[in-house]
């Protein structure tokens, strides 16, 4: 393949890959609106950012990874996406819970074959040793994309309404799934015939399983994607609660967080903790590793703050450390297997993290939150009196406790991914290598 041609793919993929993800997090960037319309709890937010849409994505996911690797798989990202997007411009019309939710499973849906068979694909456009900065440039579509999506919810949210947000974050969606679908280009499978049929799942389940790092690697990813999900969720809930930021701005802020520090932190994880790998491969996961232990009391520093501009600055630093990890965890896995079943081994290791994450995470902390909440109001039944988006000032300062601490119990968990991302990198081996 001509280096155009890997670069025009691994951009297409990237683009594919932001546009799920903001099919994916909406939710976030429209909670506060959509809260006070429909009138729902912050459970029931989680709900619809974590368990609707994760469930069915993480069931799909793993027979679209099976296909990829039968079929064509830039075929496969292309439609994902544009089926993903159609049901998110859908969700404009949802006048009810009961209603958000069922469209939401059907962006889990498209959402679930924008990635695994993504990766399956860069790592036969690039050797082993520059997967982990390949796979870090195409998680720089998350950024990218969230950057986008909030400046663009911002404006249209407040100028439209928050429904008017899923129309103008679908559309394009639809038109950049056909068009890589036309210009992406599926590179030649690494070392295998043709003919040769993949391994059964079973046995990729095994090779992957009966690895000791690998297991400690997908418990750590867990909690990290368990604790990000949660925190990003409700990031500009927080800060419309805890600074007195519009939805907005709180929007926009959220986007440049989530961003320009993860895309920073995907970087420099990808391409720092290759570098060091080159000297001893376990830093591929110690850097990531290092990374969670340095952001946690900055995270949380930024949470205790009530200044809208020490506490987003905080929240932008903490949240750079955070991101240095799913580069170095794909390549990784990748390692473990060959071209004929880096489909389904991605697919398996997101299908977890994913639920974990994402269908998790979000209800999780959405529940200790209103929990938290219901303890510290002292004025009767805060379910009832504080209902979707009370101005009364007991409701106010109960919300904005319940979400700040929930977030203090999530940041926690960083700490426990740092040592099962250590136990993970004792297997590797103490010099790295090029090798594929």
């Amino acid at each position: 393949m001509s280096a155009d041609g890997r670069r025009r793919t691994l951009l297409l993929l990237t683009a594919i890959y932001g546009f799920g993800f903001v099919d994916r997090v909406v939710i976030a960037l429209v909670a506060p609106e959509m809260k006070a319309d429909l009138r729902i709890s912050d459970f029931q937010v989680g709900l619809l950012g974590g368990l609707a849409f994760a469930l069915i994505n993480t069931l799909a996911a793993l027979p679209l990874a099976r296909l990829s690797e039968r079929y064509r798989r830039t075929a496969i990202v292309g439609v994902s996406l544009a089926v993903g997007s159609a049901f998110t411009m859908m969700c404009a019309g949802a006048m009810s819970f009961w209603q958000m939710l069922f469209l939401r499973m059907g962006v889990g849906v498209g959402s679930a074959g924008t990635e695994a068979p993504a990766h399956s694909i860069i790592s036969d456009l690039y050797d082993r040793g520059r997967r982990s900065s390949a796979i870090a440039v195409f998680s720089l579509g998350v950024p990218i994309a969230s950057i986008v999506g909030a400046y663009v919810s911002a404006q249209v949210g407040q100028n439209y309404g928050w429904r008017a947000t899923f129309l103008v974050l679908g559309a394009p969606g639809i038109l950049l799934g056909l068009l890589g679908l036309l210009l992406m280009i599926e590179p030649p499978r690494e070392a295998t015939v043709d003919d040769e049929p993949p391994l059964p799942l079973r046995r990729v389940i095994a090779r992957l399983w009966g690895n000791g790092g690998f297991r400690h690697l997908l418990a750590g990813a867990s909690l990290v994607s368990f604790a990000s999900f949660g925190i990003n969720t409700f990031l500009p809930m927080f800060m419309v609660r805890n600074y007195g930021l519009n939805a907005a701005d709180a929007g926009l802020f959220f986007g440049l967080i989530v961003g320009i520090a993860s895309g920073l932190g995907t970087l420099v994880g990808g391409f720092g903790a290759e570098r060091l790998a080159r000297r001893d491969g376990r830093w591929l996961l110690r850097g990531p590793a290092l990374g969670f232990v340095i952001g946690a009391p900055i995270l949380l520093a930024g949470v205790m703050q009530t200044s809208a501009t020490s506490g987003i600055a905080l929240l932008f630093l903490g949240s750079f450390f955070f991101y240095t990890w799913m580069g170095p965890a794909i390549a990784t896995t990748h390692g473990l297997l060959d071209s004929r079943t880096r489909a389904s081994g991605s697919a398996l290791f997101l299908l977890v993290i994913h639920f974990v994450g994402q269908g998790l995470g979000p209800p999780a902390i959405g529940f200790a939150s209103d929990t938290i909440a219901a303890s510290l109001f002292k004025n009767g039944d805060f379910a009832a009196l504080c209902a979707g988006a009370s101005v009364d000032a007991a409701c106010v300062a109960a919300s904005a406790g319940g979400i700040r601490y929930a977030m203090i119990l999530f940041i926690l968990v960083y700490l426990g991914a740092a040592i099962l991302f250590i136990r993970a990198s004792r297997g590797a081996p103490k010099t790295g290598g090029s090798h594929r």
